[in-house]
């Protein structure tokens, strides 16, 4: 039980710690990509240090749902880093907490929470902000939900580490109909839920391209260092469970020692370097679509997912 809480304590503290260095590594490589210098990969390390320093300002429209909104968003990222297989194969002591359906739940909270707290001040960038990406999870949602039963026809079950066991032992799964076109709805609907181009410019700021920074942008400091951060752990998680369930589910860590929690970390970095190749790829090669036209990539999303769970009945998985 010690090593597992151990292992449980530096799963958590990976999510954290290496989040915003994932960020800042797929930053560098568009910039390098655009034939820019680009930012240092610890660019987000700079600013969130700085944030953390600085003092904060409240708007006078503001409620305690404002205040306590970063904190619940980040504990719901932080929350569903402890029932997701990121550097082990094996059930950690929390993993019982939820199972994918519920760690959806959690991001569909914290996205909630991030929208209440944006209307709360009654700026109007904050409502723009709140009222797009509420719009676009309202169609993310359902197909994401789609994309996990296409993982749990093969597993028959919704826990995250049974999917991993399932996919990893079977030596055909990769290749079935219903894995495959499950794999491309979710690395989809990744792009959507990190606010990657097609859907979002994550360097822009320009009024019209911001739906996920519109709703933070009247927060400052330490809660906007919170935000910002759960932004960053928000993205790695989604990217760790696409490699680690979808796409390469092999070559995590034990959960009988530390050192095979360690070797984890390594693994995963190498799938997450894969994951910001194919990332980077596509912020480089498309231009960013019009808002009303996000509708449709989400449709293809929602589309490709159902398609895969009813190829199992037809393949007979």
């Amino acid at each position: 039980m010690g090593v597992g809480l151990t292992l449980q304590v530096l799963q958590s503290l990976t999510v954290m710690l290496l989040a915003p260095l994932y960020v800042g590594v797929i930053a560098r490589a568009e910039a390098v990509v655009a034939s820019k210098r680009g930012p240092s990969i610890f660019q987000p390390y700079y600013d969130l240090a700085k944030l953390l320093r600085k003092g904060e300002t409240l708007s006078n429209q503001s409620s305690w749902v404002y205040r306590c909104a970063p904190f619940v968003v980040f504990s719901c990222y932080l929350t569903v880093s402890t029932i997701v297989p990121i550097i082990t194969s094996a059930p950690l002591p929390l993993a019982f907490l939820a199972d994918l359906i519920g760690g959806a739940f959690l991001l569909s909270l914290a996205g909630f929470v991030m929208a209440l707290a944006a209307l709360d001040t009654a700026s109007p960038n904050g409502g723009l902000g709140s009222s797009r990406a509420t719009w676009i999870g309202s169609l993310a949602e359902p197909a994401l939900i789609l994309v996990f039963f296409t993982v749990g026809v093969l597993s028959a079950s919704d826990n995250p580490y049974l999917m991993n066991h399932a996919v990893a032992s079977s030596p055909y799964a990769l290749v079935l109909p219903t894995h495959v076109l499950g794999t491309v709805a979710f690395f989809l609907l990744l792009l959507v839920e990190s606010g990657r181009i097609p859907i979002e410019n994550p360097s822009g700021s320009i009024e019209i391209s911001m739906i996920e920074e519109g709703r933070i942008l009247e927060y400052a400091g330490r809660s906007y260092a919170l935000m910002r951060w759960g932004g960053y752990m928000k993205f790695f998680l989604l990217s760790s469970i696409f490699m680690n369930v979808f796409v390469i589910p092999w070559g995590l860590g034990n959960a009988r020692t530390v050192a095979g929690g360690l070797l984890g970390i390594v693994v995963v970095l190498g799938k997450l370097a894969l994951c910001g190749f194919l990332i980077v790829l596509i912020d480089s090669s498309f231009a960013k679509l019009r808002f009303f036209r996000i509708a449709e990539f989400l449709g293809a999303a929602f589309l490709i997912a159902l398609i895969g769970i009813v190829t199992s009945y037809v393949v007979g998985v």
